[in-house]
């Protein structure tokens, strides 16, 4: 337990930084670290089959203080209330539909890594 905490304040640590270096485009940023997230979160269930224990460190612990879906949700709605519908989409698509793509792609490189994760 004490590992998946120690994850998690490093996710959340990495998801600041990216957030200091964004360079004011904190959105950019979120979509960022919830695709990253989603792509390591997915490569770690699919390559660490056989280790649960490691598995939820960097899934729960650091994929879920790097990923953040309060901040993707409120910047979706500041960006409508700024009358940005089209930035409001495009935040909703990179971030829904790429991470699913990022997953994806992050289950089928663990698999070809560990063949055995793919049985």
């Amino acid at each position: 337990m004490l590992a998946i905490a120690a994850a998690g304040g490093l996710g959340a640590l990495v998801r600041f930084l990216a957030g200091a270096a964004s360079r004011g485009r904190p959105v950019r940023a979120t979509i960022a670290v919830n695709l990253v997230a989603s792509l390591v979160a997915g490569l770690a269930t699919a390559a660490l089959v056989a280790d649960p224990a490691l598995r939820a460190i960097l899934v729960t612990g650091f994929c879920g203080g790097l990923s953040t879906y309060s901040a993707f949700a409120v910047q979706s709605v500041e960006q409508l209330e700024r009358r940005r519908a089209g930035h409001a989409a495009a935040t909703l698509a990179l971030t829904v539909v790429g991470g699913a793509i990022a997953a994806g792609l992050g289950l089928l490189l663990g698999a070809l890594l560990v063949p055995a994760a793919a049985a």
